[in-house]
């Protein structure tokens, strides 16, 4: 009963976070070959050698497309450097671009930051928790770099932090939940995409 709620938890615990797709995000314990991962709102590819990897992701704003969603592409890497039985620890890098909003400016966020996978057997089948944190610095991306004033006033941009206020979550951030029925196939729960699909060839 404890593992039932243990892993109940954690479910929902990934379902709340929402930094990035879990299904389509580099993991920490990535196999050698390849990987090809696909979610609700996106795809990537992952090569991999043992301790570390390189990819490339293409992924939506929103799980479903929709009003002001818009396509982000990535590339990243991981780099391993705790491998103690079934926990993986490795450093992860990447860059993402964000074309932006109509009418708006494009970004270029890279970030860096570590991610960490735990495999454990659960009656039998395979599962895998993992979590990536990654910071990256605050170029404006999220909107709202203006502040408005009354109406015929010129708004006026937002001071900019010094680099320590302008950090925050990079788009590499995910908590997630991985089952494997087998060594090639891998469903996922977590992030923003609900659920996903990883296949190994």
């Amino acid at each position: 009963m404890r593992a039932i709620l243990a892993l109940s938890a954690l479910a929902v615990a990934a379902l709340v976070a929402q930094p990035a797709v879990a299904s389509t995000s580099p993991v920490a314990d990535l196999q050698p070959g390849q990987t090809l991962a696909v979610g609700l709102s996106g795809v990537s590819w992952d090569h991999a050698w043992t301790g570390s990897s390189i990819g490339l992701e293409l992924r939506n704003t929103a799980p479903l497309p929709g009003s002001g969603s818009r396509f982000l592409a990535g590339a990243r890497g991981t780099l391993g450097v705790v491998a103690i039985d079934r926990l993986r620890v490795a450093a992860v890098g990447g860059v993402q671009l964000d074309p932006g909003l109509p009418g708006g400016r494009a970004y270029l966020l890279p970030d860096l930051g570590l991610g960490a996978s735990y495999g454990f057997t659960l009656w039998q089948w395979s599962f895998a928790l993992r979590f990536n944190v990654t910071l990256t610095l605050d170029q404006g991306q999220g909107g709202g770099g203006t502040v408005p004033l009354a109406e015929g006033s010129m708004p006026y941009p937002i001071p900019t932090g010094n680099l320590f206020q302008r950090l925050t979550l990079g788009p590499n951030t995910m908590l997630g939940v991985a089952f494997a029925p087998s060594d090639r196939y891998e469903l996922t729960l977590g992030g923003g995409t609900l659920v996903g699909l990883r296949v190994r060839y």
